[in-house]
């Protein structure tokens, strides 16, 4: 099994790539089974879309072309998606926690959930609910604590995997009218700044939680219905979970100053296809990336990576196709 194997029963040590922190991955045999839970509101439930699954539905698959699945499996008391493991915990209409009047909210039952269906590894995207029913304060502290229960259950080699919440479209009303585009932009901004400084908090008390960013994956064009993913946005989120979670799964982790014990490869600016030049196929590559149509290694991904911002976007691309003028 391409990599996965190999290094769980090695029970290697993390190694620096793309995000950030560094602690072990799990040492066990290879009859070990890592349990992985997508945890969040409906773009982890994945309602929308045909087939039903969202993100889940091209993120298991990948893992299942390249080899993962054999020692996988998805945990959570939901169910769906077509030919995929179909357990999940996204919860429709969910928030962080409670608001009183207006949703429920998973931080009130995240320890029935824990000790229900224990996890290796968390996916947690929430948040949006929050901002559409206009319950701005205190979402910082409501989402710490459902991290701090969270963190609670997660083994010291698993992984929290944090995300940040994509924009929504103020024009689209179905779900709320309460804001003007630019307000809408500011409440999703502010939040998933305080998603970077809590994660970041925690990253310096040791804690293994790792700063996801579905925000740099997702544009307005990628929406449905101005806040659920269509098909092209899961696929592009599928794209973005599967390079976080094989990083975890091949020992591959980004540190902040730790040594390790893995070699990293020399970045060759913008050599996408990874053959240690830089030429227009890289460029081709470079746009099926971010149509959610082809996936990076994770060297591909720091070379990709032009501005050294930590993500790969359009603005990588823009810098991508000036070099290539120059050739």
């Amino acid at each position: 099994m391409k990599f996965f194997n190999q290094k769980i029963i090695a029970g290697m040590t993390a190694g620096i790539l793309t995000f950030s922190f560094c602690f072990p991955v799990p040492a066990c045999s290879e009859e070990k089974i890592i349990r992985v839970m997508p945890l969040g509101d409906s773009i982890t439930d994945g309602f929308t879309g045909d087939p039903v699954g969202g993100y889940r539905l091209t993120l298991w698959k990948m893992l299942e072309e390249n080899g993962y699945t054999e020692n996988l499996d998805f945990v959570g008391p939901n169910w769906g998606g077509d030919g995929i493991d179909p357990n999940h915990a996204g919860y429709s209409g969910y928030a962080i926690a409670d608001i009183p009047g207006q949703r429920s909210g998973i931080y009130n039952f995240s320890e029935w959930l824990m000790q229900e269906y224990p996890a290796d590894v968390i996916l947690l995207q929430i948040g949006t609910n929050d901002i559409l029913s206009s319950a701005l304060d205190g979402m910082e502290e409501r989402l710490e604590l459902l991290i701090d229960t969270l963190l609670h259950y997660v083994p010291e080699d698993g992984a929290l995997y944090v995300s940040t919440i994509p924009y929504m479209d103020a024009k689209v009303t179905n779900y709320t009218n309460a804001y003007t585009a630019e307000e809408m932009d500011k409440a999703v901004d502010d939040y998933n700044a305080q998603i970077r400084e809590i994660v970041s908090r925690k990253q310096a008390e040791n804690k293994p939680i790792i700063q996801a960013d579905i925000n740099s994956v997702l544009t307005k064009e990628d929406l449905l219905d101005g806040v659920h993913p269509n098909a092209t946005g899961y696929q592009k989120m599928g794209n973005y979970w599967y390079n976080l979670l094989t990083d975890y799964l091949d020992g591959n982790m980004h540190s902040s100053g730790t040594e390790t014990t893995e070699t990293i490869p020399e970045t060759v600016s913008g050599d996408v296809n990874t053959d240690k030049q830089f030429n227009l196929q890289d460029v081709v590559l470079m746009q099926k990336y971010l149509l959610g149509v082809q996936t990076l290694s994770a060297e591909a991904f720091r070379n990709a990576d032009m501005n050294q911002d930590s993500h790969v976007n359009i603005f990588d691309l823009v810098l991508l196709k000036r070099k290539a003028f120059d050739l």
